[in-house]
C-alpha cells in the first residue's frame, strides 16, 4: 500500500481519458518540497518497459546518459497534482535539450486503466510530452527507486549521482528548479 492513499479533505475528483469515468482521488502529496540529497548516490538505473518517445522503443539507461544532466520524474496520468507539473517538464525539455539536459518520465500506474500502455501512449501524445517515457506498470522502478509519492521528481549531475529530489507540485519553486538544473549543467562532468 503506497503512502498517497491517506485521504484528505478537499479530494479532487478527475476524469479518465475523457470517458465519463469519474474518479474521486486525493491530492498525492500535501506538502511539496525540494532537498538536496546527501552523499550524492549513484542514481538507481532503469529496467523494463515499454517505453514512447525513443527510436524504435529502444529503453534509456542512465548510464548512457553520463555527461547530461538528468531530470527523472515519477508520475502518473491520473494524478492532478503530477499533470500540473507536466507543462513545467516541457517547458525544461524545450528549454534544455539542446544543453546536455535529459527529462525521463516514470508513468507508474495507480488504477487499472492507467496500468494500459494504449492509454499511457494517448494521455502521452494529449500531453505533448515528447521526452523519454518509461511504462513502469509492474511498479519494478518504483519499488527499486523506493518511491512514496506522485509526483517525484530527481535531478541527476553529469556524473551519474542523485543531487536534488521534489516531491509534489512544483508551484512557486519551478525558478528555483530551473536554476538547480542550469547549476549543475555549469557543472565540471567530473564534479
Amino acid at each position: 500500500m503506497k503512502t498517497w492513499k491517506k485521504w484528505l479533505p478537499g479530494a479532487v475528483l478527475l476524469s479518465a481519458l475523457g470517458t465519463g469515468v469519474a474518479l474521486l482521488a486525493p491530492p498525492h502529496n500535501a506538502s511539496a518540497q525540494t532537498t538536496r540529497t546527501t552523499g550524492r548516490p549513484l542514481a538507481t538505473e532503469l529496467v523494463g518497459g515499454p517505453w514512447l518517445n525513443t527510436p524504435g522503443g529502444k529503453p534509456v539507461t542512465l548510464a548512457s546518459q553520463r555527461g547530461k544532466v538528468v531530470v527523472l520524474h515519477f508520475w502518473t496520468f491520473a494524478c492532478s497534482n503530477c499533470l500540473a507539473n507536466i507543462p513545467a517538464y516541457n517547458r525544461i525539455d524545450r528549454n534544455f535539450n539542446k544543453r546536455d539536459v535529459q527529462v525521463i518520465s516514470v508513468h507508474t500506474p495507480e488504477f487499472a486503466f492507467e496500468h494500459v500502455p494504449k492509454n499511457v501512449e494517448r494521455r502521452v501524445k494529449a500531453l505533448n510530452i515528447h521526452y523519454p517515457v518509461l511504462i513502469d506498470s509492474n511498479e519494478q522502478n518504483w519499488n527499486r527507486w523506493h518511491q512514496q509519492f506522485w509526483p517525484t521528481i530527481y535531478i541527476i549531475d553529469k556524473a551519474g549521482r542523485v543531487r536534488f529530489k521534489h516531491e509534489g507540485e512544483f508551484g512557486s519553486d519551478e525558478a528555483g528548479f530551473t536554476r538547480d538544473i542550469q547549476m549543475l549543467v555549469n557543472e565540471p562532468a567530473s564534479h
